[in-house]
């Protein structure tokens, strides 16, 4: 009878299903679960077994946003994303010998360049034959244009 049991615990956890609705703006996002597309969202009534899921979220004009879940055994779990957009980002050099640096990871030297950045605040170095000249916080929230120069144009007026 116990063996039974066990057996009857292991079989109803085994097979126990969740019902998961996937919410996410932008709305039309594709969703995909464990690797495997499960529709646009929003996603009502998929069912899921317990256990640690793997959300991907991919959407035009986005970045990508992977999410690990923690379903418990219950009747239903609903989970909320916002994706976060990205913006096309142009940087100028109106000289040679400039290096850019992005949060420490991308390095480019070319006079003109464009970027899909994700939107938020990103640390921007440049540097003039490997000496550092700037150095500050910029931020993605629209498309924009960075143009640099090492010399500043001088006032006039008397």
């Amino acid at each position: 009878m116990k063996q039974f049991l066990i057996l009857q615990v292991f079989v109803v956890s085994v097979m126990a299903q969740v019902t998961l609705d996937v919410k996410v703006l932008p709305k039309g996002a594709t969703i995909i679960l464990d690797g495997k597309e499960i529709g646009s969202a929003p996603v009502k009534g998929y069912s899921v077994k317990p256990g640690v899921h793997e959300i991907r979220l991919e959407a035009k004009g986005y970045a990508p946003a992977i999410h690990e879940i923690a379903v418990q055994d219950a009747k239903r779990l609903i989970a909320d994303f916002i994706m976060n957009p990205m913006y096309k980002i142009k940087f100028r050099a109106k000289e040679k010998g400039l290096t850019f640096e992005l949060n420490g990871e991308h390095t480019w030297r070319d006079e003109k360049i464009k970027l899909n950045l994700e939107a938020g605040a990103h640390r921007l170095r440049v540097y003039y034959l490997d000496e550092l000249f700037d150095d500050q916080i910029i931020v993605a929230d629209r498309n924009a244009e960075f143009i640099y120069t090492r010399y500043q144009p001088e006032l006039g007026g008397n």
